[in-house]
């Protein structure tokens, strides 16, 4: 008996190990689909990331040409501000000729105009 009883005891044992062993062979296969699925998880992040980083530099680039285009204005800007200092200038001078003319100082004795022209 005690022969069988070491028998039922070694049998018991190696049982005992060989589910040990099959849950140990669950637990890698669970760890080598989930190693898997962290890499298709990586993947994705690094696609993410390229993607973003072209989003970026598309940015960056539209950043350059609006400050280029900032730049254009501010000088278009400048411009058209001394064309029309200019402008005003020369529309003052010829009010003033005008004024200043013999026809039209004969024609405001006649009309009661005006004769000089109003400075802000």
């Amino acid at each position: 008996m005690k022969e069988n009883h070491k028998v039922d005891e070694l049998l018991g044992n190696i049982a005992k190990l060989k589910s040990a062993i099959d849950e140990k062979d669950e637990i890698i296969v669970g760890l080598a689909k989930s190693k898997e699925e962290d890499n298709e998880i990586i993947r994705g992040l690094v696609k993410s990331k390229e993607e973003d980083n072209e989003v970026i530099n598309g940015l960056a680039k539209s950043k350059e040409e609006d400050n280029e285009m900032i730049k254009g204005l501010a000088k278009s800007l400048k411009e058209t501000e001394q064309y029309l200092k200019k402008t005003v200038e020369e529309w003052k001078k010829t009010v003033d000729e005008i004024y200043n003319s013999s026809t039209w100082k004969l024609a405001s004795k006649f009309t009661g105009g005006q004769t000089k022209r109003k400075k802000n």
